[in-house]
């Protein structure tokens, strides 16, 4: 068996061997380009739902919420079926921290004020939560030209992705057979941070383009991603380059992790905040 096995490939030509490699490519290609694109339609349909859970949630809460803010310029009582709606706010799936610190800081201390201020950050979140959701509807029913275009696309970057590391792999192997360097020397160092460099950058390349989360990682770490997988383009200049490419990428990654973003001036902690209630606390003096 082991024969007529080894005789069957030895017949083979340059050509059958390459239609063998084409065809296995091909399957791969349309196994991960149709996985992608089902991963992609389920997560926007994931987050869809999302969006309309929490907005059941806030608009019922919302609706009661006007009319106590009515009911409490007359000097009636307020209704607990209020407290209810926004304990039941308090488990939305997009629940913010800065909204589920006013929600607390309301039913514990029952001000008006604190309903006036309620009321506005919860209509600014569903506005907010609205705009979103009627993007995301019209990019899933109604896509423009370059939306579409880019939903065709996107799915082959995996595809990319793995090609591109195969790429690096067989380059790092040429390196060696051309160079004949040896283990341990600087030309050996040279082809193995190179071969480091582009796996990181085809890494930050494929989180930039694949990532659909919508909350972090912000616009700054994804700007930061591509100036990473820009650096690699540096390794035109020659192999001598690679040592330090990559030493800048290392530094550049790092320096991410100094990028956290100010809050914006209506996330900053305000009065009854949790933060600022518990400064309060620790420092009674100076209240």
């Amino acid at each position: 068996m082991s024969l007529a096995l080894q005789a069957g490939l030895d017949r083979l030509t340059g050509t059958e061997s390459n239609l063998i490699i084409a065809g296995l490519a091909v399957i791969v290609f349309l196994w991960l380009y149709i996985r992608t694109s089902r991963s992609l339609r389920a997560e926007a349909a994931a987050r869809l739902e999302l969006l309309q859970r929490t907005l059941a949630l806030y608009s019922r809460a919302q609706g009661v919420l006007g009319e106590e803010v009515e009911a409490a310029h007359v000097g009636a009582q307020e209704p607990d079926q209020l407290v209810q709606l926004l304990q039941e706010c308090k488990a939305a799936p997009l629940m913010t921290p800065e909204l589920l610190d006013m929600i607390d800081a309301y039913i514990r201390e029952r001000d008006f004020s604190r309903l006036l201020m309620l009321q506005k950050m919860l209509d600014r979140e569903i506005h907010r939560r609205i705009h979103e959701q009627s993007v995301l509807i019209r990019k899933i029913d109604n896509p423009g030209w370059g939306t579409s275009f880019w939903r065709m696309i996107r799915p082959a970057v995996p595809f990319a992705a793995l090609v591109l590391t195969l790429y690096w792999f067989i380059q790092l192997y040429n390196g060696f057979q051309d160079s004949g360097a040896a283990a341990l020397s600087w030309t050996s160092l040279e082809l193995w941070t190179r071969l480091i460099s582009c796996l990181a950058a085809t890494l930050f390349l494929y989180w930039v383009i694949m990532d659909t989360r919508r909350d972090t990682p912000g616009i700054l770490y994804r700007l930061l991603a591509l100036i990473i997988a820009a650096v690699a383009l540096l390794h035109l200049l020659g192999l001598t380059a690679a040592p330090y490419i990559l030493a800048v990428q290392v530094v550049l990654f790092l320096f991410g992790f100094n990028l956290n973003p100010k809050p914006s001036r209506r996330n900053r902690p305000y009065a009854g905040h949790r933060e600022v209630t518990q400064d309060n606390e620790e420092n009674p003096k100076d209240r």
